[in-house]
């Protein structure tokens, strides 16, 4: 009785603790594309934001404090790849919404399903327009 008591009660006590988890809110940030009326939902906190136009198109990369980015690109003859990374604290993903490419990278484990999020509203929402921007 008591041992199945026990199991009963640490069992509950997980099921709480995996439902606290996924009740988490990030905060988000509508960002200019460019110079646009078009923004993407990203994670606040955006230390630089940067363009790179090339004769097709162009790159922006939106590089966070510890060093996590988002890198869009906008255009033709150019790629962009998710970074190979052997070490599994880090995380990437890459994904094309309304005709641009973006990817992140440098993400740590514990910012993974905030990123995850953000590209998630970006792919059932699609890219916003004509907003003005949170950040």
């Amino acid at each position: 009785m008591n041992k199945k008591f026990f199991i009963l009660i640490f069992g509950i006590l997980i099921l709480l603790s995996c439902k606290q988890k996924s009740r988490i809110e990030y905060s988000f940030a509508d960002v200019q594309i460019n110079k646009s009326d078009y923004y993407l939902t990203l994670p606040i906190g955006i230390k630089k934001n940067e363009v790179d136009i090339y004769t097709e198109g162009f790159y922006q990369h939106f590089i966070y404090p510890d060093n996590s980015y988002v890198i869009i690109l906008r255009g033709g003859n150019a790629e962009l790849k998710e970074p190979e990374n052997d070490n599994s604290e880090f995380h990437s993903r890459g994904q094309s919404v309304d005709g641009i490419r973006m990817i992140y990278g440098n993400v740590k484990s514990e910012r993974k399903a905030e990123f995850d999020k953000a590209f998630d509203l970006m792919k059932e929402n699609g890219i916003k327009k004509n907003k003005k921007p949170d950040a």
